[in-house]
């Protein structure tokens, strides 16, 4: 762990430098499979780790290193619902991912009505549309609006840094149904747009990722 350790911080305004140490990290552990088969094989005997793995409306996801003191969370995308992903939406922290397997069409929205609060679908227009596919990497700051229409075999490292707003910011009469939101943790539970994955979908997430070849 000394090397994921010794990770400087995220917690600065400059994308670029957020680009230059997430573009590090995230080559490295996308070449280096047996450190991402110990991240992921560690999750279930850490609790903040397990807590933070999560089943959401977009997709599934494991964490596999998180750094609070210094601004970022390293993750391990899959399980996308293609039909859930079609909504512009931002983040309230800047991000880095690359693409391990599958892809995805991605599309960078412009903003007409300014950079701050909530806007609907008719508030942002198509800037930049790429495909992304295994080794794509790419960095967005908190302010940009996106969306990734994913294909259902797709894995990606995801680098997230440090909250920089209260709330994440959607076209919010796109968001689809509740009837397509995940399924509850069991019985006499609501379905939610994110929640805690269980030990049983923690397994099924290895088991995915074992069987792709992307992790031992």
């Amino acid at each position: 762990m000394s090397w994921l350790d010794s990770i400087p911080s995220l917690d600065t305004p400059d994308l670029r430098e957020v680009q230059r140490i997430s573009r590090d990290v995230l080559d490295h552990l996308a070449e280096d499979r047996k450190l991402l088969t110990q991240l992921v094989d560690e999750i279930p005997d850490d609790a903040e780790r397990l807590a933070n793995s999560r089943v959401t409306l977009l997709l599934n996801r494991l964490s596999l290193y998180r750094a609070p003191g210094r601004g970022f969370e390293v993750r391990l995308n899959m399980n996308p619902r293609p039909d859930n992903q079609r909504f512009p939406h931002d983040h309230c922290y800047a991000f880095a991912t690359r693409i391990l397997a599958g892809g995805y069409v991605h599309v960078v929205r412009r903003r007409t009505d300014g950079w701050e609060g909530q806007f609907s679908g008719d508030d942002v227009e198509p800037g930049i549309v790429t495909v992304e596919r295994p080794g794509s990497a790419y960095t967005l700051g908190h302010l940009m609006v996106h969306q990734a229409v994913m294909e259902p075999e797709t894995v990606t490292l995801f680098l997230r840094g440090p909250r920089r707003k209260s709330v994440s910011n959607a076209a919010v009469e796109m968001l689809p149904s509740r009837e397509f939101w995940p399924a509850p943790a069991g019985p006499g539970h609501k379905a939610v747009e994110s929640r805690p994955a269980t030990l049983d979908e923690y397994r099924l997430m290895r088991n995915y990722l074992s069987q792709r070849g992307l992790i031992d």
